[in-house]
């Protein structure tokens, strides 16, 4: 059993000459993001209809053990109030035959609804995950806070994944809602992140946390402590979980990511670390 590490993107500026020699392509970079991280949120796929040749192109370029977590696409999940059920649902069978000659390659693909799809929908939902016919991951993802009550609604919810093998996607957004939007970056994250509890709990084997980090980085140690704790819990059960961290701007996410992955280690010391990044930008900018 693993931890997965992922980030939002595999293009960021201020990771050449740290993460990327500046000297390697654009359209190289995903191959040596595989090199330091083992998945990625994809969603691109969520906005548009991505050209299959260029989903065999980044399938290609990863190493074997690499797994795409695939956003569906919006007019699936954030449509879901205003569309015929069988457009839905016919849009959602095709996204899947775009996947199909990418499955040794994937993760859990995400189903992410907006705050507008409350608990009138929990059936929709349900059977969306009903219809996934790939031998990969699900996840799901929720923003109304309907499904975040601890009552029925959230029962209904979590048993509902949990009887179809479906996992619950966990939003951490605190870090980044912790302190008054002092910087840009901020004012940013704030504007779009969902503010929503964070209720983690697994139901199935492949949890999916999402992590936002605040941009003053010794701030999310409370935080990073305790996912280390609950990612060793959900190790020592035997699950393997996805995390995928932000932070306000994404420059630092990487860091963060190794942080906990340290943090991990110091709680389980048979744990084998999942990333090693390069020191400094100075180290690499000799690549």
């Amino acid at each position: 059993m693993k931890v997965r590490y992922g980030m939002a993107q595999w293009q960021h500026p201020a990771w050449v000459n740290w993460l990327y020699p500046s000297t390697l392509s654009a359209s190289q970079r995903i191959g040596r993001y595989s090199e330091f991280f083992s998945s990625v949120e994809v969603g691109s796929t969520f906005y548009t209809d991505v050209d299959p040749i260029q989903l065999q192109r980044w399938y290609d370029a990863v190493v074997p053990e690499f797994r795409f977590c695939f956003k569906a696409p919006q007019t699936v999940t954030h449509r879901l109030a205003d569309r015929p059920w069988r457009e839905i649902e016919q849009d959602w069978l095709k996204f899947m035959d775009v996947l199909q000659p990418l499955v040794s390659k994937l993760g859990p693909t995400m189903l992410q609804f907006s705050g507008a799809i409350d608990e009138r929908y929990l059936e929709s939902i349900l059977a969306l995950c009903q219809c996934w016919s790939l031998p990969t991951p699900l996840s799901v993802e929720v923003r109304h806070l309907a499904y975040f009550d601890k009552g029925r609604i959230e029962t209904s919810f979590l048993a509902g994944l949990a009887e179809r093998q479906v996992n619950r996607v966990i939003m951490d957004s605190r870090p980044v809602f912790s302190t008054e939007a002092y910087c840009d970056s901020l004012v940013d994250a704030q504007s779009k992140k969902p503010r929503v509890p964070c209720h983690p709990v697994a139901t199935a084997r492949h949890p999916v946390v999402r992590f936002i980090g605040h941009p003053d980085l010794s701030r999310n140690d409370v935080w990073l402590d305790q996912w280390a704790s609950k990612l060793v819990q959900w190790l020592d059960l035997g699950l393997s979980p996805f995390v995928f961290v932000h932070s306000s701007d994404n420059i630092a996410a990487p860091t963060l990511a190794a942080t906990l992955d340290q943090k991990i280690q110091r709680l389980r010391p048979d744990y084998q670390s999942e990333i090693v990044l390069p020191a400094s930008q100075e180290q690499t900018s000799l690549w």
